[in-house]
């Protein structure tokens, strides 16, 4: 993918990269954020705390299993959080119907901290909040091809 842009990564992705009941979904989960590690991607703090719970409710993890995935992400990426702003904008969003509030909270959060690409499976590929656009991250056969773009 050629030009500047700058990636977030929603929950979904992190918990099916540790979920081993879906393979296709762990692979091309593990193969995305593996990719995106060496590239220019930043982590709302929001996610870490949404990750722990998805673990710990979903998925029956232990407390401390669940942290740990959690400081993993927070060692991996740099990461940013939800000012006033973003908050007044998910809450609007929200109000609006546009999105859920914490998906727009993640969305508002990620264009202020310059990310221009957002990774989810949760919402609508295509769907934005200012520069923020989402890339479905999951195709018939792994990673999408959108994805894998950003990979190259």
């Amino acid at each position: 993918m050629s030009g500047k842009w700058r990636a977030t990564v929603d929950t979904n992705i992190f918990v099916y990269m540790l979920d081993a009941r879906d393979a296709g979904k762990q692979a091309a989960a593990l193969e995305l954020v593996d990719g995106l590690r060496a590239r220019d991607c930043a982590i709302a703090l929001q996610v870490c705390g949404e990750l722990y719970a998805a673990l710990t409710r979903r998925l029956k993890r232990a407390p401390w299993e669940a942290a740990q995935a959690a400081r993993n992400v927070l060692a991996a990426f740099d990461t940013y959080g939800a000012s006033r702003s973003a908050v007044e904008r998910a809450l609007a969003e929200s109000m609006a119907a546009r999105f859920s509030y914490w998906d727009a909270l993640l969305l508002a959060s990620a264009h202020e901290a310059e990310c221009t690409v957002c990774f989810s499976e949760d919402m609508a590929a295509g769907a934005r909040i200012g520069a923020v656009e989402v890339v479905a991250p999951f195709g018939p056969r792994g990673l999408s091809e959108q994805a894998r773009k950003f990979l190259k």
